[in-house]
């Protein structure tokens, strides 16, 4: 990195014809002077004036923060990051973020942190030092770690005083969602104004066609005629860039050979520590003498920091020296590290000439320390040269497969792919190979048919490392499980034949929760539930019982799908809400929205609507910040229990859409379930019986699709459709009678309420589970089935008290289509239900929604802030509009005017 924390820029030169650009960067920096943020990518090819643009703002009383990325860099995880906050402090921030912070800047020794929770702490940290303005240069070259949590923070900015700016020649996938400024070249007005500032005894007919060649560009308009005596005129064919290069460095020719040893030496170092370069120099054998003679030339400058002159300097310095002069001063910067072992490591690594087994284990070890910083990337890297350093053939293979790994964690299947080519002599290293082919397989195109090679791969593993091979197993039975593909395909085949081998592997004997976890699911692929349910409950009852962390992020919900599977819904909840907690406090935001669409499941369940509304808005708020969208499986089921059909229409073919194209039978399911539900809500029986009866082909598989049985036994009855309601109840009773349980055997009793020609005592204890397993809206619809049985038998003043009893549950948590049922049933028996008062959602935007209903649930503006992934600043802005909205005047008067939106 060049550069650091601190006030303002260098002087530069005029700018000509950058009008426009620089009103709307100077227009970010007002802004933060006013309290409000804002991003900006400027993008232009090399020389076409961004730095300049920059530094031409005027930032009187606004801090400036500012890193420069260097291309070599990469092998340095938050590189980028440490040099952008400087001496900022973290002390204020709450503990797993501080903690986050301080293991990626290497001040502490912890598990490696979350880049999204990093990137919650770095918005935290810069929100308490505005006004800021921010700015990232050659952000193309800065190291992955430090991209990712920069791009999060500046996403995130609201009301906190700062202006982010990123400079890149090209901004690709990782500043999309970020707004951005093209640069072009100058017109040509200003192109020749500029080009006329060349020497006076340049030929003007060269100065044409340099105008010409140079297309605007303001570097080689300056560079180019400068150069004039040392370059040849023609030009030829050589790329602009690399003309531009050569000019530079032709200026540099006539600096003697020390001072050439300097710039060789200080663009080696890709961290710009002055002190490092002087300890370098004077290793070298170069006196002040030649830092001043370097000075002077205008190439570089060495003060708090070590500056080119221009980025394209140090590419040019550094490219144009021959292999042997930069081992040469790779070797001499090694020499002088002696309190970072990760830079001479990495210095002597560009330095090694042949094999050395000390550099490969230094190379090593530095990659562990990089991987507990979160930098898998990076652990690459260092990875990779560390295998091409090793002397023995094994060392090679061993440190090749943990490259391949790395590359795999760090979102790479392509490149880990590279390095799985080619020998793997020994059988664990030819079976390790195997099975990250298979995971690079998954990650890459999510067919379950790669559960058959993770077999294969486990089965060789079993001997040598016993251990790997357990985990194996337990990745080929997840991956037949959550791959499960269409109805069409043959993935239930699959599941099947990946069960019966998974059987023969694990024992029966093992206590381990996720053994038997994987054990249970492995029978119920077989078809043999019946042996499956026992395994299943102790797996559960062993997870609640053991560490939160026994399910890997990866296979997050596997838990649950358990849960769900017993029809456990206390279980359910507990472990979904744990999940939760841990993928918050870890900043897992790639598991996060599953454990959130399981929390909302279980919200669902219980009748709990408004909370999954608030859970669906921030998997929705995960999806923008990440750009891997998670399937809408909350938004949608909410809708269909709001009775919301045009929105359940658009959701359901969303996510069906989906679907189809990753090949994902489970997701067509839930769509058919909010559609039975939305149908049966709004009366529209026909409807509902069409997408239970989709579902009836797959529903012995015990998952969460088979509770549309319930949906479809009441179309079918209210269609008159007996045959198929006697079907679907048959199919319920066998799920659910072995299972037993309040949420089972409730769901039994309204079934069978409804196909039974005296089902007094079924409506009754179907109200009676229900409620006591705490699932209201259940509770209420099945209240006013028994409000309808009871007014169909002319015991009007009995439906009365259940209907006037399911029109109050089903209001007020918000199943208005269920509740507009019950009302017209009340009104047939000569009562009017009471209609529900607005509620306060129709003035309050959903950020603002969100805030009060965490603040009213007692959470500090911290916490706020925290679980939304923004500035406390931006909370007390999100707070002040809800009381001007609402009219209040505290947090104490918030329950009270959320009621209706978030019922307590």
């Amino acid at each position: 990195m060049e550069s650091g924390a601190g006030g303002g820029f260098a002087s530069v030169p005029e700018l000509l014809g950058r009008e426009r650009e620089r009103a709307v960067l100077q227009g970010l920096i007002d802004g933060a002077r006013g309290g409000v943020s804002a991003a900006l990518v400027v993008c232009g090819e090399a020389g076409i004036g961004k730095t300049a643009l920059a530094g031409s703002l005027d930032t009187t009383g606004v801090r400036v923060l500012r890193a420069v990325g260097v291309q070599s860099e990469s092998d340095f995880p938050y590189a980028g990051l440490h040099q952008l906050l400087g001496d900022l402090r973290a002390d204020q921030l709450p503990e797993p973020q501080r903690i986050a912070l301080e293991t990626a800047l290497g001040l502490r020794s912890a598990p490696p942190p979350s880049p999204f929770l990093v990137g919650l702490a770095v918005l935290g940290v810069l929100a308490d030092e505005g006004p800021l303005f921010c700015l990232v240069d050659d952000a193309q070259w800065l190291d992955e770690a430090s991209r990712r949590v920069l791009t999060f923070a500046a996403r995130r900015l609201a009301s906190e005083g700062i202006a982010f700016v990123f400079v890149t020649r090209s901004a690709g996938a990782d500043f999309e969602g970020l707004p951005r400024l093209e640069l072009g070249g100058l017109a040509e007005p200003e192109a020749r104004a500029l080009l006329g500032r060349a020497p006076s005894e340049t030929d003007p007919r060269v100065l044409d066609r340099f105008l010409v060649e140079a297309a605007g560009n303001p570097l080689a308009l300056r560079e180019l005629p400068r150069a004039l005596r040392y370059t040849d005129p023609a030009g030829g064919a050589t790329p602009l860039t690399a003309r531009i290069e050569q000019s530079l460095l032709s200026q540099l020719q006539p600096l003697p050979e020390p001072a050439h040893q300097l710039l060789l030496l200080a663009a080696a170092d890709p961290t710009g520590d002055p002190d490092l370069l002087r300890r370098a120099m004077r290793s070298a054998g170069l006196g002040p003498e030649v830092a001043d003679a370097v000075e002077q030339a205008g190439a570089l400058t060495i003060g708090s920091g070590v500056w080119f002159r221009h980025p394209l300097v140090r590419s040019a310095v550094y490219g144009a020296a021959s292999a042997a002069d930069r081992r040469r001063a790779h070797a001499v910067l090694a020499g002088a590290l002696d309190d970072d072992p990760d830079q001479r490591a990495w210095h002597r690594g560009q330095a090694a000439t042949e094999p050395d087994e000390e550099i490969a284990a230094e190379l090593t070890a530095s990659a562990g320390r990089a991987r507990g910083r979160g930098g898998a990337a990076a652990a690459a890297a260092l990875l990779e040269r560390a295998a091409a350093l090793s002397p023995e053939p094994a060392g090679r293979v061993r440190r090749r497969l943990a490259a391949a790994q790395s590359r795999l964690d760090s979102g790479a299947p392509q490149r880990a792919s590279l390095l799985l080519t080619g020998d793997f002599p020994t059988e664990r290293d030819a079976a390790v190979a195997d099975r990250l082919r298979a995971q690079v397989a998954y990650q890459t195109s999510r067919d379950s048919s790669v559960a058959y090679d993770l077999l294969a791969a486990a089965r060789r593993l079993t001997g040598p490392e016993p251990e790997l091979a357990r985990t194996t197993y337990h990745e080929a039975m997840f991956t037949a499980v959550f791959a499960s593909g269409l109805p069409s395909s043959d993935a239930r085949q699959r599941r099947a034949e990946v069960g019966r081998a998974v059987l023969d592997a694990i024992s029966e004997d093992s206590a381990h929760p996720v053994d038997m976890l994987v054990r249970g699911q492995a029978l119920v692929g077989a078809g043999d539930r019946a042996a499956a349910l026992p395994v299943l409950r102790r797996a559960v009852a062993g997870l609640l019982d053991g560490p939160h962390d026994l399910i890997a992020p990866q296979w997050l919900g596997c838990d649950c799908t358990a849960a769900i599977d017993l029809w456990d819904l206390q279980s359910f909840r507990t472990l979904a809400d744990r999940q939760v907690t841990a993928a918050r406090a870890g900043g897992l935001l790639l598991s996060l929205p599953v454990a959130l669409s399981f929390a909302g499941s279980a919200a669902l369940a219980e009748g709990r609507l408004a909370d999954a509304t608030a859970l669906a808005d921030e998997i929705d708020l995960i999806n923008d910040l990440t750009g891997h969208p998670f399937p809408r499986h909350i938004r949608l089921l909410t809708a269909a229990w709001r009775g919301d059909a045009e929105a359940t229409r658009r959701h359901a073919e969303e996510i069906r859409t989906g679907a189809v194209a990753r090949g994902d039978g489970s997701v067509l399911s839930i769509a058919h379930f909010a559609e039975a539900i939305v149908a049966n809500g709004l009366g529209r029986y026909g409807e509902a019986v069409s997408a239970g009866s989709a579902e009836l082909p797959h529903i012995r598989e015990v998952s969460y699709s088979s509770r549309i049985l319930g949906e479809l036994v009441e179309a079918a009855v209210r269609v008159g459709d007996r045959d198929l309601a006697t079907r679907a109840l048959a199919e319920l009773t066998d799920l659910t009678e072995a299972v037993g349980g309040d949420w089972a055997l409730g769901s039994l009793a309204a079934a069978r309420a409804l196909t039974s020609a005296d089902g007094e005592g079924h409506h009754r204890e179907a109200i009676e589970r229900f409620g006591r397993a705490g699932m209201t809206v259940y509770e209420g619809r099945a209240r006013l089935s028994y409000g309808e049985w009871l007014r169909r038998n002319r015991r009007r003043v009995d439906a009365r008290e259940q209907l006037r009893a399911a029109h109050q549950r089903l209001t007020e948590q918000g199943a208005t289509a269920f509740a507009a049922r019950a009302g017209l049933e009340l009104a047939a028996t000569g009562e009017t239900a009471r209609s529900r008062k607005a509620a306060v959602d129709d003035e309050l935007t959903v950020q603002e929604l969100n805030v009060a209903r965490l603040a009213r649930d007692g959470l500090s503006n911290r916490e706020v802030a925290t679980r939304l992934f923004i500035s406390v600043r931006t909370v007390e802005h999100h707070l002040r509009g809800v009381f001007q909205k609402t009219g209040i005047r505290s947090r104490t008067e918030l329950a009270e005017a959320l009621e209706d939106r978030f019922p307590g």
